[in-house]
This record gives C-alpha cells, structure tokens and sequence, in this order.
C-alpha cells in the first residue's frame, strides 16, 4: 500500500525537505568522500543493468550519487535537489525537473520517501529519460514500520510503503516495466524502462 503524507500545502512541503540541510552544510559534506566511494560501488554493481551515459542523480542533496555515478564511467551525470548542498548539485524539484526533454540516459533515485506525488515524478522521469533509457530506484522496506507510527510520527517524509516491491509496483503503474530487480539486506533495487 502506498500512502502519500497531506502538507498544508507546497511551501511547508518544501520547507520540509530542508531540515537536514539548514545549517548543517559542513557536516553533512564531512563524509562526502566516504559516501561518494559506496556510491561509486553501486553504480559500478548495477551499470550492465543502465545505458551508457549520464545519470541524473534525484534528492542528491550533497552530490555523492552522482559523483559516484561519474566515478563508476557515468559521464555528465548531475545531482538535483530542493535544498543542495554540494558543489555538483543543482537546485530543483523531481516534480518539475528543469531539464529539456530526452536529457539523460538514465535517472536515479534512493529517497523516493520524500516524494511529494509519485504521479508527478514519474511523469518528470518519463520526459527527461532519453527513448530506452533507465530508472533505476533503490527503496528500503521498512519491517516493522506501520502506517499508523508512520502518520504519528509526521516529519518530512512524503510517502509510506511497507515492502520495497510495492513502491516498485506503483512506479510500474505509472508506465515503466522492471528491466532488472535484486534486493541487497534492507534495499530493493529496481532497473526500470518506459513501457
């Protein structure tokens, strides 16, 4: 079951997202190196399953996944986020990518729990993905965690699954077929292409 969160409205939910960033830049780039390394390790496990060529790398925040996508042979890759904070980031909403069509070869995202409408993101996906390309989710199941903690809980999380496949199953509602899917501990990942 997936469950979007009600905000007041956008600006709270833009609001929102911030909270790890606001005044927290040289901390949260303390461990760029280290987080950009497993990022590189990722993309280097998944590349037979993505498209040679850039990644555009959603809710980047400090820029690792898409310095790691870069450092994994991911060439031109770019992180996006509401509030960046590393230098390769560019500001932006996922639910209004500021990007022409058919830019990038591949999109990745592994905070989709910060979705504000699954419908709108998928349908940026959709567009910015050049034809055949690649969206490749990471998503964590969440064993134990109930709707109803979750509600009671508020913070800035926009969207609630228990299983990582029901996420997969609603991004595949909206137009995409899984190309490749494996789970690794906590994480589902999922290779997805336009049906």
């Amino acid at each position: 079951m997936i469950v979007h969160r009600a905000f007041k409205d956008y600006d709270e939910y833009v609001y929102k997202q911030g909270g790890k960033a606001r005044g927290r830049r040289d901390h949260l780039l303390k461990h760029l190196g280290k987080n950009t390394e497993n990022f590189t390790r990722t993309f280097q496990r998944a590349a037979p399953h993505l498209k040679a060529g850039s990644v555009l790398c959603l809710g980047a925040r400090t820029g690792a996944e898409s310095l790691g996508a870069e450092a994994a042979g991911f060439k031109g890759s770019v992180g996006i986020d509401l509030h960046p904070v590393g230098p390769t980031v560019r500001q932006g909403d996922w639910h209004d990518l500021p990007f022409p069509d058919a830019s990038f070869e591949n999109v990745y995202c592994n905070s989709l729990d910060h979705c504000l409408s699954l419908e709108k993101l998928t349908t940026q996906v959709r567009r910015v993905l050049k034809p055949g390309g690649r969206f490749y989710v990471m998503a964590t199941n969440r064993e134990g965690a109930t709707l109803e903690a979750w509600l009671a809980k508020g913070g800035n999380e926009g969207l609630y699954w228990q299983s990582s496949d029901e996420l997969r199953d609603a991004i595949c509602a909206y137009g995409f077929t899984v190309t490749k899917a494996w789970h690794d501990g906590k994480w589902g990942h999922y290779v997805l292409k336009v049906r």
